[in-house]
């Protein structure tokens, strides 16, 4: 299965998700804050990260792990429970889930980008 990096700064909810992609056989790291996750992506990269709009801005965080892993095409699927946000350059992100989160959903999300 996925080898996907879960942040965010809700740890409830973080840890609701891990349990959730765990029991479909995914391989999980979490991280709290943007630095962490940085690093966690600093030797092996995942398949995909899933953010909460919250870290470092939601789409600040996906910008910086494009920026430090150019041309890896790392996937990065955002939650957040307002609309997506927009960028005149583009989306920082490949998918939006929308919050409270439908797990269906987002496994769904998941094996798209996978």
């Amino acid at each position: 299965m996925s080898r996907i990096l879960l942040t965010g700064k809700e740890p409830q909810l973080i840890e609701v998700l891990r349990m959730c992609l765990e029991s479909e056989g995914h391989h999980i790291m979490t991280a709290l804050d943007g630095p962490e996750a940085l690093e966690m992506v600093s030797g092996r990269l995942p398949d995909v990260v899933i953010t909460d709009g919250k870290m470092l801005d939601g789409p600040g965080l996906c910008k910086l792990l494009r920026h430090a892993h150019p041309g890896k095409g790392l996937p990065v699927i955002l939650l957040s429970d307002g609309p997506p946000p927009t960028d005149p350059h583009g989306p920082r992100f490949d998918a939006y889930v929308e919050k409270p989160v439908a797990v269906d959903q987002l496994l769904t999300v998941v094996s798209q980008l996978t």
